[in-house]
């Protein structure tokens, strides 16, 4: 279970500017107007773990059920929102909350209504995850820190930012091939070598 208290420190919380760029949804990839804050490295990664913990926070002190039916895949100022809720109610009211802290960078709904995942599940689901994540950082032709893994009943989303197609492909091909793995929903941003070492 997660574990959050309302009196956390917030101060150093803030939002980055964000600016459109093109996501890679399922493997193909769209050209689209989505913000994407425009941080990387590690300034951006204590951007994405500041912005979730935004969010968290704030759905924690609204409502505790929808902060422990959530889930969230952050990266480069993306926010995939993924969990169970009981009804379609409570799936749009745990949306509008997360949205009321996300300002202007890009929020992706890809939450359900049905009961919560069982035991198994959720076992099958975190290990699902872990052989991921496992595998992306043991590969060379991966920048595994760029990347944030979220498995939810099988369906695997993967959020990041990649410097080719190639890069993408060995990602989304890492993810499908691993066992229990049913569906791959991926939100990649495709940007140049020398796109990063400007920021």
């Amino acid at each position: 279970m997660k574990i959050i208290h309302c009196g956390l420190v917030l101060a150093l919380l803030s939002t980055a500017a964000c600016d459109p760029v093109t996501i890679t949804i399922g493997g193909a990839a769209i050209a689209g107007t989505t913000a994407i804050c425009n941080e990387k490295g590690i300034v951006g990664s204590l951007a994405d773990g500041k912005l979730q913990t935004k969010i968290n926070h704030h759905v924690y002190c609204k409502d505790e059920d929808i902060f422990d039916r959530m889930e969230l895949c952050v990266k480069h100022g993306m926010v995939v929102v993924t969990g169970y809720f009981k009804n379609e109610e409570q799936r749009r009211r745990a949306m509008a909350l997360v949205k009321e802290v996300t300002d202007d960078c890009a929020v992706f709904d890809e939450t359900k209504v049905r009961g919560k995942p069982t035991a198994r599940e959720y076992f099958v689901d975190s290990n699902i995850t872990s052989r991921i994540k496992s595998a992306l950082a043991f590969d060379g032709n991966v920048q595994s820190f760029n990347y944030d893994i979220t498995t939810v009943n099988g369906i695997v989303y993967v959020c990041g930012t990649a410097h080719s197609k190639f890069e993408r492909d060995v990602v989304l091909h890492s993810a499908r091939v691993t066992s229990d793995v049913k569906q791959v929903v991926a939100y990649i941003k495709l940007v140049k070598k020398t796109e990063t070492a400007k920021n």
